[in-house]
């Protein structure tokens, strides 16, 4: 009895260790890889942050009244600058594949060989300006 009782318990336990997730499942992710874990995907967003000059409600709105306690939610895609951002994600994808012969896989060796970012035309600004970026005589 005493026995059955232990291997219950330890078959309880590995139960529930094994259908605790080791990586963040992440929902809703449309561009970058499935598989970004919890460190690159905050070095991701710190450099689109700073690329633009803007914090993470920028993209992502609070949770809804009522949920407790108040944070910012990463899955909707209520707010239409998150759309325009993985756009954005896109056509750097495709410039910098295009034109210089790389592939961002959104790595931390990927994003340090990236040729054009949001910061090349933002500069730290939510709206590029239309000035010209180079001069042509």
């Amino acid at each position: 009895m005493v026995l059955a009782g232990l291997l219950s318990f330890v078959g309880l336990g590995m139960t529930v260790k094994n259908s605790t997730p080791d990586k963040p499942v992440w929902k809703n992710l449309k561009v970058m890889p499935k598989n970004t874990d919890e460190e690159q995907m905050e070095v991701i967003m710190h450099r689109y942050s700073v690329q633009l000059g803007v914090t993470c409600s920028f993209c992502h709105p609070d949770t809804r009244p009522g949920v407790f306690p108040r944070r910012v939610d990463f899955v909707t895609d209520e707010k239409p600058e998150k759309r325009i951002a993985r756009d954005m994600m896109r056509m750097t994808d495709r410039i910098n594949k295009k034109y210089f012969d790389y592939t961002n896989d959104y790595s931390h060796e990927s994003l340090a060989k990236e040729v054009v970012t949001c910061g090349t035309c933002h500069r730290g600004i939510t709206k590029p300006s239309n000035m010209k970026l180079f001069n042509r005589d």
